[in-house]
This record gives C-alpha cells, structure tokens and sequence, in this order.
C-alpha cells in the first residue's frame, strides 16, 4: 500500500456564479473520486479523499495498493479527465502540486483530523479498516513509521554515506551487489533480505533506511516508507494487525526487532516460542513482495536467534554488521547526530573529550555518546540551575565478565579445568600447523556431562561456551539450553524440524541438551527416537560449528548411551561432576557470599561446614544448589535481625555484610533423602 499526499489548483468558473452551494457539490465530487479514477490506475485497491479546501486549493490524500508509484502527469490527467466529463463544472488549468509519498502514520492522522471537519462525510471507520490504518496501534508490539529521505543515490554517494555512518564491509559488499549492472532495474519482488546486527536499535535503522535508499534508487523497492516493528511482547501471536503491516508494506520495507521485551522463561520452554512461529510463518508469506530488515541487538539477542533459523531455508538473509570508523569519521557522525537532535553549542574539543580516548568507534557507542550529551546539556546548558544539584549515587562492584577468570574462580572442577586447557592448547597447534600448510585435524568437540543436580554442569557449559569463542575454537559461543519439550514435538514430522531448528540456532557455540535420556521416554517415545536420529546426523553435519554437550544424572546417562552406539560413538569426551565435599561446599559458599558483599568469620564458616557435612551423606542433597538456598534463606534471617536489634538505631556497615551463626538457624536439610509420599499424608 502506497500513501500519498498532494494538492490540486484549477480555475473553477459556474455559469450562475461561484456560490457555497456549487463550491460543495464540488467538494462532494472530489470526495468520491475513489470509484471515478480507480479505473485509471493500474490497482486492485485505489482511495482518493479530500483533507481540506483552503483558498482554491484543494488537498488530497491518496491510497494505492499496488507496485506502481503515482506520478504527478497521471494525476493531472486523470483529475482532469474527471472534471470534463461533469457537464456541471467548468474547469481548466487543472495542477498537481506537492505530490509526496507519506507515512500510513501521517495518512491517519490526516484523515482523522479531516473527518473531524462537518464539511465531509466520510465512513471514516471502514475507510481505516479497509486501508488497515487501525494496525498501526497495538499492544504487542510498537510500531515507528518512516519515510527514506533520499529519492536517489549513486553507488559512490552510497560507499561514501557507509563510510559516515561507520558501517561495516559488509554493507559496502551489498551495495556493490544492488549496483550491478546485470541487474534488472525493476520491481519483480525481493531476491534476498537483510539481519543487521548492532549494538542500538537506533544505529541499525539508520543503517536499514540507507539500505532502502540503495535499494529504492535501482528500482528494487516502490515505495519509501519503512515500517519498524519492535518492542514485540510475548503475546505477539495469531495477531491479524502484525499480519496486515507485511500485506501493507508490499513494494516497501518492514523492519522487526529482535530483541522482545524480555528474555525467555522457564528452564527449557521459551516464551517466544509461538512468537518465532508466527512471525516466520507471516514473513514467509509476504516474502515476495515485503522487503524484511531484522534487527538483532549484540546485547540482547532476544528471539532472533530462533528466528532466523526457522527462517533460513525459506529466505535468502544477508548477515550485516554495523562497522567501525577512526576519531575524525566518528567526530563527525557524532556531530551529525547532534545536529538532528539539536545540540549544537558543543565544541569540537568539547566532543572529543567526551570520545575518551578511544581509537576507533561502532556506530552504537556513537548514539550512546550522543545520549549522555544531550542529557548532560538539558542540566548544564539549558536548565543550568541543575548544574550543582548532585545525583544520587549507588556504589557497585565493578564485574571483569571475563569468562576464563570466573570458569579457573570455580571451586573443583579439576577435570573440567584440563579439558578447556587441553582444548585450548589444540586449537593453537591446528593454528599453527595451518599457517605451516600442514594437514588441518578437526576432531569433534561432543561431550557429556554427568553428574546430580547443582554440580555446575549448565554453569561450566555455559562458561565452556564463552572461552572457546574468546579463543576462537568457536565462532559465536552462543549457548544454546533445550530439552525434551524443545525437541520432542506433538505431530507427525515436527520433531526432526525442531531437532534442526536448535542445531541452527546453536551454530558457532553450544547446543546443551539436559535430561537427553527423557527423549526416549514418555508418552511419544517413537518421536523422541526420530529426536535421537536427527541429533546424530546434524552433530555430524554440523561438527565443524557446533558442539553438543549431553547432560543428565551418571546412571541414566549411562543406560542412554548404551542404548544408542550412535550417539556413543560421536561423543568424544565423558565429563562426571561429583558431588562436592563438605570442604569444597564451604569454599563454593564463601565465593557465593564474597560476591554478594559479604565476610564470613571463621566460626560462621566452620559452622556451615558442619551443615555441609550432615546434607552432603544424604542423596540429591543439590550440591551448589543447597549452598545457594542456604545462603538466601540465612539472608532473610538475617535482615529479621537487624531489624528487631535496631528499631530506634542506626544500622551499621558491618552488621549488613556481617552474618551470626543464628542466622542459619534454619531447616532447609530436613527433608533431604526422604522418599516423597503421594496426596495429602503428612
């Protein structure tokens, strides 16, 4: 659908005179030219509706569903076709002024202030539907309109405009691709789409409308307008107003952030779970014509991950990456997004003091600049009566997130040490028999991990992850958690798809499968086998990206493997994590309270030793588990403390990092290693 604003001056001349009565049946015609043109222009769907009529001057809003943009000589014609054909009026000289293609947001807004005017009469509640103006405004997600500024743009203007806005190589490789002369300069439908990933929203859809401006100059889009989809809430599914956007923007751009709301929930089920399966089935079927950006946030990734993956067979997707640019490319386009906001009284050295010192900048830590700047301004400069006030200050430990030094922090975990070392110190030697042209060894990386609950299994393989990246034994170290009810689907041929699904989205990283043996179990155990089949060829499809750690209790793993050579045979590493000592459970509780903020005394310590003692020759006592509860619940008996010692005094620093031995006076160990009774017995 494409929107258009304009205006039409003609010389109106009645043979009894120009009276209030012709000028409104005037108006009257011009408000039902929907039926009149449609015939004229090539659409299955036309609306003409007049705004407002000031001083001869008619304004005119237009909707075309179509791939065909309006141009001001069609119009003309059409309109004045229109006018000679009423034997009623006489016009001449009719013009088309100021055609601009709008916002479906602005056409609206438009339309909505015009039906408030007694002068016209509207259907204005069909006429919304009808157009799909009423999808603009929902409570799953959010909707921001543009339209691209430029109409058109060389191949050089384009390298040069990538260059100010610090994009990466990647974005030049496309233009060089949409500039090729081989191509077809006309809109046959959408070859490919784009993922941009980017560190801010507002980054990546700068980076979307320059696309568009590429793409719109060589014919590939017919409209402008981009229609950005984010904050998508987990209830964004089965929503018909989702669905009429992508139908709206054919021959045009939708963007859809990735991000949601918040992250998933649940040990294993992802909130967005039916979110990915309706958006992927919506975007399949308006692939053609709509042009779909995602945008994937490097901070928080949401669901696009799971997203593309279910999408990736379907859909042609260019990955694209915002870049990076020196001091002077980045002074610039910081200079730039000041102006837009309208903070212009910082100086250049003002502006580069606040850069820091840093050498080169993404586009992201441009915008994030740009941010603190202008709220710097509105207290220093524009109300500087702020300008002394002092904020309000919370002190935090500062955290290194540097995953190798929180893996070695650990308590135990000798074995698992080894192995990232040796792991590690291969990947080095492949690197350097490569550089020596000497025949590369890619070993599979497939591991199970056994052990009870709270022995750091998920923790380690999580942190594995992350330090195979950092040493660039894998691509992306995204970690990946799934179980049965990821895996195992409800209806015939399901199952092998979602097995897939999960093999994609772990690619460059880690697909950790928990609990694996209940995929042959349950209620549809033929279809947890289809699971286990699918998951031995895609660990060998994918070998070279992705690596599949297996977890679960020692014996059941055990029993799982035995039953399938399959998987046996491609598992290179066999890891149990023991339960942990009465000592290491002390040493695990004292990091748990160091990094809360607390000191423990020796007597606290030797205290919980003892507890430790007592739970850990009980079974399934939760290893890590138990000390996190025990932590948390002597916390609370703690705070109680405080409060009844000092009602009517001031609370000291130390009696809040400070715990007493009453304070784990507690009964979470009392009904460890009992067998659960079934009802209500007591």
């Amino acid at each position: 659908m494409l929107f258009y604003k304009f205006q039409i001056t003609c010389e109106l001349k009645i043979e009894s005179g120009t009276t209030p009565e012709a000028k409104h049946a005037f108006k009257f015609h011009i408000s039902d030219l929907s039926a009149a043109l449609s015939e004229g222009i090539e659409s299955e769907k036309v609306k003409f509706l007049l705004s407002r009529v000031k001083n001869n001057v008619f304004h005119m809003l237009v909707a075309v569903d179509g791939f065909k943009e309006l141009t001001t000589a069609k119009l003309a014609n059409l309109l004045e076709k229109f006018f000679n054909d009423r034997d009623e009026f006489a016009v001449k000289n009719v013009k088309v002024k100021d055609l601009t293609e709008i916002t479906a947001t602005k056409f609206s807004k438009i339309f909505e202030r015009a039906n408030r005017s007694n002068d016209f009469n509207f259907d204005y509640f069909q006429i919304t539907q009808d157009l799909g103006l009423d999808a603009l405004d929902n409570r799953t997600f959010k909707v921001r309109e543009a339209i691209c500024p430029v109409k058109r743009m060389t191949l050089e203007g384009a390298m040069k405009a990538a260059t100010n806005l610090l994009a990466d190589e990647t974005f030049k490789e496309e233009f060089t691709r949409i500039y090729a002369k081989e191509n077809v300069h006309h809109f046959y439908g959408q070859p490919v789409h784009y993922k941009i990933l980017a560190g801010n929203t507002d980054a990546a859809l700068e980076l979307s409308t320059l696309l568009v401006a590429a793409l719109y100059t060589n014919k590939r889009l017919v409209s402008r307008r981009i229609t950005a989809i984010t904050n998508i809430t987990e209830n964004c599914y089965d929503e018909s107003d989702f669905e009429i956007l992508l139908e709206n923007a054919a021959g045009g751009t939708v963007v859809i952030e990735l991000s949601g709301e918040r992250t998933s929930t649940g040990q294993f089920a992802h909130a967005y779970e039916e979110v990915v399966e309706f958006i992927a089935n919506a975007v399949r079927r308006h692939q053609r014509n709509t042009l779909c950006i995602f945008i994937e946030s490097a901070d928080k990734p949401g669901f696009a991950n799971q997203l593309t993956a279910r999408l990736q067979d379907d859909l042609h997707i260019i990955d694209l990456h915002e870049g990076a640019g020196n001091r002077k490319t980045a002074l610039k386009y910081l200079k730039d997004l000041m102006a837009i906001s309208g903070t212009t009284f910082y100086s250049d050295e003002e502006l580069l003091e606040a850069m820091g010192d840093k050498l080169t900048f993404n586009a992201s830590e441009i915008y994030s600049i740009r941010d603190k700047l202008y709220n710097s301004s509105l207290k220093n400069k524009t109300y500087p009566a702020y300008r002394e006030v002092d904020r309000l200050t919370v002190k935090t430990e500062e955290k290194t997130n540097d995953a190798y030094a929180d893996f070695n922090e650990m308590i135990g975990l000798t074995e698992q040490k080894a192995l990232i070392e040796q792991i590690i110190a291969a990947h080095r030697v492949e690197k350097m028999r490569t550089d020596m042209n000497l025949e590369k060894n890619n070993a599979a990386l497939h591991m199970s991990f056994t052990g009870n609950p709270g022995s750091a299994k998920t923790t380690v393989a999580r942190l594995f992850a992350q330090i195979l990246a950092r040493d660039g034994v894998l691509r992306t170290g995204r970690f990946v958690e799934c179980g049965r009810a990821d895996l195992v689907a409800k209806y015939v041929g399901w199952t092998a798809k979602a097995v897939r699904n999960k093999f994609r989205e772990a690619r460059g990283g880690v697909l950790f499968i928990d609990e694996a043996y209940s995929l042959s179990d349950g209620e549809h155990a033929t279809f947890g086998d289809e699971a286990i089949n699918t998951i031995v060829q895609e660990m060998e499809n994918h070998r070279d990206d992705v690596i599949v750690i297996f977890a679960g209790y020692p014996d059941k793993m055990k029993d799982f493997l035995d039953r399938n050579e399959g998987l046996r045979s491609r598992i290179a590493f066999h890891i149990n994590f023991p339960d942990y000592t009465a000592d290491e459970l002390t040493d695990i509780f004292k990091l748990m309270a160091k990094r809360r903020g607390y000191e423990i005394s020796a007597d606290v310590a030797e205290h919980c030793k003892k507890i430790f003692r007592r739970v850990a020759k009980k079974k399934n006592f939760g290893n890590g588990r138990f000390v996190r509860t025990l932590l948390e619940q002597a916390w609370l008996k703690q705070a109680q403390r405080i409060i009844k010692e000092n009602e009517n005094g001031t609370v000291t620093k130390e009696a809040l990092t400070n715990f007493k031995i009453e304070d784990f006076d507690v009964n979470i160990d009392k009904n460890l290693g009992k067998e659960r009774k079934l009802g209500f017995a007591r």
